[in-house]
């Protein structure tokens, strides 16, 4: 379906019909997104890519044909929500990071009393490498081919290594009496 968008005189639908119909095949879209990143952050990065498009209508942006931009705007905002997902890693593993390299996207993450304490466990117990892997892997459920790229390792069967690597180092009955887990 080729449209035009934005061009106040070529235009014969507005802004909200759009919208509208690209709201109508959010279950395509979300499908698409969810094959680059962890169900758990596919509503975020939608919410994230039509703010995107509208931006760019309200500004009087021509879009031929909205479904294939809407999926352009849907990988690139995944690929930002994914960099801001290892950067946030970073930064939970102790890494420092370029105040350029912050971004605005919102990543909800829990910083309760227990978090605190696992992750002061995690950061004793795990390089920082398996650290970021392991936050990357078992907090935000990312899979190994995505934490490859996000942390530059040879490949996702490098990753399942750090993962069983940091697994072991974790299940130590004294890092386990740290955790408050009983061994049983």
């Amino acid at each position: 379906m080729k449209l035009s968008f934005g061009d106040p005189e070529r235009s014969d639908r507005s802004i909200e019909k759009v919208i509208e119909d690209l709201k109508g095949r959010e279950k395509h879209f979300k499908r698409l997104i969810e094959k680059r990143i962890a169900r758990q952050h596919a509503d975020d990065v939608w919410q994230e890519s039509l703010l995107r498009i509208l931006a760019r209508l309200q500004a009087g942006e021509v879009i031929e044909n909205a479904d294939a931009y809407m999926a352009t705007v849907c990988k690139n905002t995944t690929t930002d929500a994914l960099r801001q997902l290892g950067r946030q890693a970073q930064v939970l593993a102790g890494e420092e990071i370029e105040a350029s390299d912050q971004m605005h996207f919102v990543v909800d993450f829990d910083h309760s009393l227990g978090f605190e304490k696992i992750q002061k466990v995690l950061r004793a117990e795990l390089t920082p490498h398996q650290h970021k892997i392991y936050i990357l892997k078992h907090h935000y459920g990312l899979d190994s081919r995505r934490i490859a790229e996000l942390v530059g390792a040879a490949g996702p069967g490098a990753v399942r290594q750090s993962i069983r690597a940091a697994n072991r180092k974790l299940r130590t009955p004294a890092v386990m009496r740290q955790l408050g887990v009983s061994e049983s």
